[in-house]
């Protein structure tokens, strides 16, 4: 099999898909960019590494499950995207698969807000299952969602096209969410609602950001594939077509292995702000200032990243993203290592903090844009949903990381002390995202128009 289908293959083959819907058509920008706007706008509630942690550490103190907290937002989402891929591949028609998931999933943001309202949070351990529960189902949906959407994307939008929309709608979503990131401050200060009732009316500010996002993608217009490309499609077992696209394409094995070794940021993720929180006694409204930081790192970053996207394509988001994910964790090493810099400069160590949110929001904004734009560039159109199922889903593996993370954190604790435990912790996975971003620089460039 070849590695990837010509540009003008490919785009020869999306016009003959469907002549009533053309490339590049303004209802379906104007729908992509709204979707993508709202449901930022509802993410912004509840960022998994501020909003999420924080409630998670509200309700106990065990760091294995703080970290099974911040891992079930992502690999929940990832892992199920094979099984996703299964479930779209060789479908002419894939809309449905994007609607009537996210109907079922995103009710579970309004479920959670009504039982933090009903049970005021008790028994505690109940209700962070219970917060994992509604995550995990949420994402699975979304998992089916979004590899629809993705495939629907890549025959409505040219790839210049859709690098400038989607940076413009995320920059848009990004400032709308500085409005959620300070509603969620105002929400949690001092003298805002009492806890749980707190967290319930996030979660219900969440709900109803995504819910806009829903209405907006019914009038979404799909381009149905090709009766040519239907049947190259179904030409053997899906498995098959697994196994020659990870054989046959090296490229794309490259591509999988840095996504795994930066993936693993996440782990450090899950705790930078329950480390810097600890070690500064500072108060829950912290978090509110850290989600700001993660926003605003958002919208820095989609400007960045689409201006990347624009003139020199996915592979240089790729570059700046990565060497992003490396700078994050060798700032908190920094702290953690010095933990006379927490103690003499506080405000440097806050700082650093604020800027590392801030990092994370960025490179958050640089996979629709980095990753995953170069793996559709390059996926043949007739397996284009078996590369991204398979990409997102091995990078879920590495998304389980903030579990081991937490495991790692309690053993060295009880041994050398938890500041030791972070700096380890903090300096290894800043090697692992180094180790990853000087793979992305060997990556070809895709032939775009």
């Amino acid at each position: 099999m070849a590695a990837y289908t010509s540009l003008e293959a490919a785009t020869k083959s999306r016009v003959e898909t469907s002549q009533a819907v053309p490339y590049d058509k303004p209802r379906n920008i104007a729908v992509y960019m709204g979707d993508t706007i709202s449901f930022i706008a509802g993410l912004s509630f509840i960022p998994a590494s501020t909003v999420l942690v924080g409630l998670a550490s509200r309700l106990t103190d065990d760091k294995v499950l703080i970290g099974a907290v911040a891992m079930s937002w992502s690999v929940s989402w990832l892992i199920p995207q094979l099984v996703a891929a299964r479930l779209v591949h060789g479908k002419r028609r894939q809309k449905p698969y994007l609607i009537i998931p996210s109907i079922i999933g995103r009710q579970m943001m309004l479920l959670f807000a009504v039982w933090l309202a009903i049970t005021r949070a008790q028994p505690p351990l109940l209700t962070l299952w219970v917060l994992i529960g509604s995550i995990v189902l949420f994402n699975i949906c979304d998992a089916i969602a979004g590899i629809s959407w993705f495939d629907m994307m890549s025959r409505n939008l040219t790839p210049r096209r859709r690098g400038r929309a989607i940076a413009l709608a995320q920059l848009i979503g990004s400032i709308v969410g500085i409005g959620s990131g300070l509603i969620v401050e105002r929400i949690l200060a001092p003298g805002g609602l009492p806890f749980p009732l707190n967290y319930a009316l996030i979660f219900a500010c969440a709900w109803g950001g995504f819910m806009v996002s829903l209405v907006v993608v019914f009038f979404l217009q799909e381009n149905p594939l090709s009766e040519e490309t239907l049947t190259r499609s179904q030409e053997g077992s899906f498995f098959t077509h697994v196994r020659e696209a990870l054989q046959s394409d090296s490229v794309f094995r490259r591509l999988l292995l840095a996504r795994i070794l930066t993936g693993v940021e996440t782990m450090a993720a899950a705790f930078y702000v329950i480390f810097i929180t600890k070690r500064l006694l500072l108060p829950d409204s912290a978090i509110g200032v850290f989600s700001i930081a993660y926003i605003v790192g958002g919208i820095l970053g989609v400007s960045l990243f689409g201006m990347l996207a624009e003139r020199y394509g996915a592979r240089r988001v790729i570059h700046a993203a990565t060497l992003l994910q490396f700078t994050a964790p060798a700032l908190a090493f920094i702290v953690a290592a010095l933990p006379g810099l927490a103690s003499i400069s506080p405000d440097i160590a806050y700082g650093l903090f604020i800027v590392i949110l801030a990092i994370n929001g960025a490179v958050v904004r640089s996979t629709m844009l980095g990753f995953s734009g170069y793996t559709i560039d390059r996926a043949p159109e007739q397996r284009r949903a078996i590369y991204v199922g398979v990409f997102n889903t091995l990078g879920g593996v590495v998304a389980l990381s903030p579990v081991f993370g937490g495991a790692f954190l309690s053993a060295i604790a009880a041994t050398l002390g938890e500041p030791t435990g972070y700096s380890l912790m903090f300096g290894a996975v800043a090697l692992c995202a180094g180790a990853g971003m000087l793979i992305t620089f060997g990556l070809p460039k895709p032939q775009r128009t």
